[in-house]
């Protein structure tokens, strides 16, 4: 395994919480834009396409976890 500093392992956590922010945010539009398509089409759809991003926001927050309970 690769070595890395304190100042890189701060910036992969906080590029990990950009990335579950953003994750997180694009799977409410997402279900939002679906719910407006679904009132219009008069249907629900089967598949929340923003379920892909909250699970990877889910799982960027925990490795965030793991890594900063690792460096103490």
């Amino acid at each position: 395994m690769a070595e890395i500093t304190r100042d890189e392992l701060a910036l992969v956590l906080e590029a990990l919480d950009d990335a579950s922010f953003y994750r997180d945010a694009r799977s409410h539009v997402l279900k939002s834009a679906v719910k407006r398509a679904g009132r219009r089409l008069a249907h629900e759809p089967e598949v929340d396409p923003g379920d892909v991003h909250r699970s990877k926001a889910t799982a960027y927050r925990a490795l965030a976890v793991r890594l900063r309970s690792a460096r103490k």
